[in-house]
């Protein structure tokens, strides 16, 4: 009996193991690049941006890779390095929500998802973490009754049309501080 369970045990980690694997050889293959009608469309938006082309690290990379330095009614408290698509998304969010300025917690960034062995979209350029939008605090002022409050509300449901994952403080402990939108394979917005 306990040989059979050991052997099932195994098994199940090994099936896991594969799925997961499995997952991160496949992933890029779904990413899009939207070719130079991408570049195209950063430059008539008014996004200030540098081409990297397809970049690439161990099993991370991006494809179409640019430098965001602003968006042209944005401000970001650092350049990121997105993806030319995930770049079109977030300016479209950006613009609806009408935010002035965000600090975000970093975009490209080869890593698994923390407590998994599952690569991150961070690590595809598709995803971005978001600490403040204008005078919002994620940390402080999530679900609070306060005009912060409201902004912050707002970019979530804005968040869920324009991204396919959205965690908020009310996904896990993990987000306290932060929204988490990305473009992956995604299972909705974590309302």
């Amino acid at each position: 009996m306990r040989k059979t369970l050991f052997f099932l045990a195994l098994l199940f980690c090994a099936v896991l193991w594969f799925r997961v694997d499995l997952y991160s050889m496949v992933r890029p293959t779904f990413l899009a690049d939207g070719g130079a009608d991408c570049f195209k469309a950063l430059t008539s938006q008014g996004i200030t941006h540098t081409s990297l082309g397809d970049t690439s690290s161990g099993s991370c990379g991006i494809k179409n890779a640019v430098r965001i330095t602003s968006f042209p009614s944005t401000q970001l408290s650092s350049p990121i390095t997105v993806s030319c698509p995930f770049a079109l998304k977030l300016n479209g969010f950006l613009k609806e929500i009408e935010a002035r300025e965000i600090t975000h917690m970093g975009s490209y960034n080869c890593r698994e998802i923390r407590g998994s062995s599952l690569l991150s979209e961070h690590s595809y350029g598709t995803a971005i973490d978001i600490s403040h939008i204008d005078s919002a605090s994620v940390l402080k002022d999530w679900r609070k009754p306060t005009n912060e409050g409201q902004i912050l509300e707002r970019a979530n449901n804005a968040a869920c049309d324009w991204f396919n994952n959205v965690l908020t403080p009310d996904t896990n402990a993990a987000h306290k501080d932060h929204f988490h939108l990305d473009s992956g394979f995604g299972l909705g917005c974590w309302l």
